[in-house]
């Protein structure tokens, strides 16, 4: 008869060989959960801009600029929190041209996202004063024709502007809506034509309806604040 192995033995030799069965069978264990990760190296990242203080619709570039400089992959830029873009890093620095839409002090920070060798690491917060500049870039009461459509005109949504006849602008930054209505031009059927954007005043009311949608909008006395090509608005 073959002889039995003592129980001690045995449950000795289960023991040993434990810890390797179940590293075996978990050949997946200390991946991170989130199925990517960044190196083991420090990164820091610096946040600066080309101007503090920028008007409505004007372009800022942001520059972040992480060392070391050997640090490769992309920089995201967040406004409050907000994603607002991203940019490739070339020796260290990443740019991003920002813009804003409505005035205030806006809190930018820059994210390097990593790479296998280096560690994310954010910015400190970056402050840029936004405002709406009173005035315009072309007299409003002139008409204006197709040689004008790269003027950027900037309203003062305190005081209205009269149309003389019908206007054709680029981006047109400051407009005060209320409900999908104009509230500081004035208009006697006249229109606006735009071919670049507009950008609404701190505060403006807008709608949800089906002509905001389309980038048309109502203004004060008849007419329309309407991107070019727009047909059958019946403009004088």
């Amino acid at each position: 008869m073959k002889a039995m192995r003592p129980a001690a033995a045995i449950a000795s030799t289960l023991l040993a060989t434990l810890p390797l069965l179940l590293l075996a069978g978990c050949g997946n264990f200390w991946q991170n959960p989130n199925g990517t990760s960044t190196g083991t190296t420090a990164s820091t990242t610096t946040l600066t801009a080309s101007s503090s203080s920028v008007t409505v619709g004007i372009s800022d570039t942001l520059t972040a600029t992480v060392s070391p400089t050997a640090a490769t992959g992309t920089v995201t830029f967040y406004n409050n929190s907000a994603s607002i873009g991203t940019g490739t890093l070339t020796s260290g620095v990443a740019t991003y041209a920002a813009s804003f839409s409505a005035a205030g002090t806006e809190s930018i920070t820059a994210t390097y996202q990593g790479n296998s060798t280096y560690a994310s690491s954010t910015s400190a917060a970056y402050s840029i004063t936004v405002t709406a500049a009173a005035g315009t870039s072309v007299p409003i009461s002139t008409s204006a024709t197709a040689v004008n459509r790269e003027t950027n005109l900037v309203l003062d949504p305190a005081s209205p502007y009269t149309l003389a006849a019908n206007l054709h602008l680029h981006n047109i930054a400051g407009v005060a809506l209320n409900n999908g209505s104009v509230q500081n031009i004035d208009s006697d059927g006249h229109c606006v034509y735009y071919s670049g954007k507009v950008y609404t005043a701190a505060g403006a009311q807008d709608s949800s309806g089906a002509s905001n949608a389309n980038g048309v909008y109502e203004v004060s006395g008849g007419g329309y604040l309407a991107p070019e090509g727009t047909a059958d608005l019946h403009c004088d």
